[in-house]
């Protein structure tokens, strides 16, 4: 039976021929009832991807870095202080490495391109299943994150992006005087020379007097997420395709190093008002520092968009993959490392779940940062939802039997109603959840099944196929460590998920 797959021509990306960007996408689940057969392989399995080995190390940090860099600086704080959070950092590293060098052992094995078709094929059906549904509620959950941090740094920001977009009281004269007094300010000279659009420029505005009082209306946090949301995101979310991309990859990559350079040069010329806190040295407690793991795993997470990288490359070999997520995994643990450290010293124990809120708002540098992170989470937004969409629709014609070759009015008012769906549950939530460190406790549970549980799964399951009548010692360590990253994972998502919902979501 021919394999089917939504989405799966590559026409319909945009631009066939950047298997890079391709790669960065979680490609849409199998919608057969069962995997298929080794002699049926896919037909994309018979050309040779183009992306180099340096391509590729580009794109595994790329998929890495991302929004839960933010988040550091307050899980050193959360671990006891730097030495704990290096250590923390230095040992989950092995096992991230690992997991990512296993899933391609077993695409190549299983001749499968994706995350979640590997572990079908690999595991079954139910395990299969398991890890679908994973994916689209990890995704959900860090799309909330990103409305989330939107909504942090327009408040943390001197005039939200409602006011771009709705003048103040007052008739039109007054509004352009208003315009005018702000240009004339000091701290505007980026947005007039028109170095970035004007919603980039959000946090570049002229404060409003410390006497002020209230607020206008428009400026209120659960008001401009959702103008900004309906404006921008949902717009780029509705579109079958997304060959925007490429665009969004390079915003964030820009936008991440430029965070890390600025927490770090803050750290080392400290602004005057900047006073530290007191900053542990050491863990309160071993349950302390496993509260850090979620947003370790949260942010060092590409183990589901690794698959399509690795069979990206022109030699898709497991011992070249070995080498490109090493240096990948390197590079993405100095900019977390940099970041987590030089923020916790520099705030201590005061520190932010969202580090860019310690900065002061009238902070220039930190202040195009806070821009950078919003254009990024702006089209990435879009990105994950797209493959939360993608999951959700494979599992409903699963369930359904439905055909992929379909009456097209049928899949765009489907596409239509999940979009909606998902984009208003994610914005209602984001709305009453004001604290990034909240979701990333629930969601980094979830990423430690990606990076621990479906590997060492997908690893057993494969040591246990083989056809060997006597066991070498390798084979017995091979399973035993597969043992060991289910039990681990597993262990690591029942703590977190249960302190986050205990402690953090219900407290």
């Amino acid at each position: 039976m021919a394999q089917l797959s939504i989405n799966s021509d590559l026409g319909e990306w945009g631009l066939s021929t950047d298997s890079g960007e391709r790669a960065r996408l979680l490609q849409s689940p199998s919608v057969d009832v069962a995997p298929k057969s080794e002699g049926e392989a896919s037909p994309e399995i018979v050309g040779r991807g183009t992306t180099s080995t340096l391509g590729a190390i580009f794109i595994v940090v790329n998929a890495c870095l991302g929004a839960g860099l933010l988040n550091f600086p307050a899980a050193f704080s959360t671990a006891g202080g730097v030495a704990a959070g290096i250590t923390l950092q230095m040992a989950m590293l092995v096992f991230i490495i690992s997991g990512l060098v296993i899933l391609a052992y077993c695409s190549q094995a299983s001749n499968e391109r994706t995350y979640q078709e590997v572990v079908w094929a690999v595991c079954g059906k139910l395990t299969g299943v398991l890890c679908e549904v994973a994916i689209a509620i990890y995704t959900f959950g860090t799309c909330i994150a990103f409305l989330i941090i939107i909504g942090d740094q327009q408040d943390k920001s001197e005039v939200p992006l409602s006011t771009y977009l709705i003048p103040p009281p007052g008739p039109w004269g007054s509004w352009m005087e208003a315009l005018q007094s702000w240009r004339a300010a000091p701290c505007s000279s980026l947005a007039s020379h028109s170095l970035l659009p004007p919603y980039a420029v959000i946090a570049v505005m002229a404060k409003e007097p410390a006497g002020a009082s209230g607020s206008p209306w428009y400026t209120d946090r659960k008001f401009t997420i959702s103008l900004t949301a309906f404006l921008f995101i949902l717009p780029l979310s509705i579109p079958r395709e997304i060959g925007f991309q490429k665009y969004a990859s390079f915003l964030s990559v820009v936008g991440t190093w430029y965070v890390t350079a600025i927490i770090i040069i803050k750290y080392i010329w400290p602004d005057k008002e900047m006073t530290p806190a007191d900053a542990l040295n050491r863990p309160a407690s071993w349950i302390a520092v496993f509260n850090a793991m979620p947003t370790i795993c949260f942010g060092f997470q590409c183990h589901v968009s690794s698959v399509p990288v690795f069979n990206s490359m022109r030699r898709p070999e497991v011992k070249t993959w070995g080498g490109v997520v090493t240096a990948a995994m390197v590079i993405a643990l100095a900019v977390y490392m940099g970041t987590g450290i030089c923020g916790f010293l520099t705030f201590g124990d005061a520190v932010d779940p969202d580090v860019l809120l310690s900065y002061p708002s009238e902070d220039m540098a930190v202040a195009v940062a806070r821009a950078f992170i919003i254009l990024s989470v702006l089209t990435s937004y879009p990105i994950l939802h797209f493959c939360g969409r993608a999951v959700v629709e494979g599992l409903w014609l699963r369930y359904q039997g439905m055909p992929v070759e379909e009456d097209v009015g049928r899949e765009r008012r489907r596409r239509v109603l999940q979009t909606l769906v998902w984009f208003l549950l994610t914005l209602l939530l984001a709305l009453f959840i004001p604290d990034i460190g909240k979701v990333i406790s629930v969601v980094g549970g979830l990423a430690a099944c990606f990076i621990f549980v479906f590997p060492g799964l997908c690893l057993i399951q494969a040591k246990l196929s083989e056809m060997e009548e006597v066991k070498p010692a390798s084979w017995w360590a091979m399973v035993s460590y597969g043992v060991l990253l289910v039990t681990l994972g597993a262990f690591i998502f029942g703590q977190t998920t249960a302190n986050a919902i205990f402690v953090d979501l219900l407290a």
